[in-house]
């Protein structure tokens, strides 16, 4: 629901508690190899060490979230403003350092420096630019020194544009463009909007160029294309990720 033209508490069209875990596991075979790379991705950049604390803000129901906790010894919290999702991802999962809570994305109870990772999948195009400044602000006062920022949303200088308007006209997934997503992104801009922040960018990535519509082909024609694609890091990946540091020092972001 959109309450002003600054502040969004959830999208205005009604998405089921299971949808990530759903699509991930019995979706079109695109669907599910986007799922299993980006998540593969965004955990590689994460790159978790025994003993760390993780938030993943935006968990949906919680696919990655539990992605992550099965590691050794590391402790995961996932948060999401979705009441349905959170729901079913308590029933779904049971693991001892796996919790999820139902919680606004701008009003985090956690004190602060009290994670060493977090994850922001696929959530700052959900919300206005205003409250995705904001949000960067809470995680860097909710990492430790030194911790990790992953984001990952889709990449405006790219075929995106073209993906969303065409699977919302066919209604393959829940209306996304201006129902779900009312904010987009390149490269330099979540660059900006991190390092404005007072993060430190660490790394970047785009990805699916054309691996994911390969694959009702040959999956194994999709993973070959998705390696090819990793190694020229293309720009024209749908999906953009980056990954940010909060600096030792722990300087205050700009102005």
């Amino acid at each position: 629901m959109t309450t002003d033209d600054s502040r969004r508490t959830g999208d205005t069209v009604q998405v089921p508690g299971d949808y990530q875990y759903r699509v991930s596991r019995e979706g079109l075979a695109p669907q599910r190899f986007w799922h299993k790379k980006r998540f593969a991705a965004c955990e590689a950049m994460l790159a978790p060490d025994p003993g760390d604390r993780i938030l993943d803000i935006g968990c949906g129901s919680g696919v990655f979230a539990d992605l992550i906790a099965s590691q050794p010894e590391v402790r995961v919290v996932g948060v999401d403003g979705n009441l349905e999702a959170i729901a079913f991802a308590r029933s779904q999962y049971g693991r001892p350092d796996l919790q999820f809570e139902h919680g606004l994305l701008d009003e985090l109870e956690f004190e602060d420096e009290s994670f060493h990772r977090i994850s922001l999948l696929e959530v700052i195009e959900h919300i206005y630019p205003a409250q995705a400044r904001l949000l960067l602000g809470s995680c860097l006062a909710l990492l430790k020194p030194g911790g990790r920022l992953v984001i990952s949303t889709p990449n405006r200088r790219s075929l995106w544009p073209l993906l969303e308007w065409t699977v919302d006209r066919l209604r393959l997934v829940p209306t996304m463009d201006g129902e779900q997503h009312v904010a987009d992104y390149d490269a330099a801009m979540l660059r900006d909007l991190g390092e404005s922040a007072g993060l430190t960018l660490v790394e970047t990535r785009r990805l699916f160029t054309a691996s994911p519509w390969l694959t009702p082909l040959s999956w194994r024609l999709g993973e070959r294309v998705h390696s090819l694609e990793q190694r020229l890091g293309g720009p024209l990946g749908a999906l953009l990720v980056q990954s940010f540091d909060k600096p030792m020092g722990g300087p205050r972001p700009g102005p």
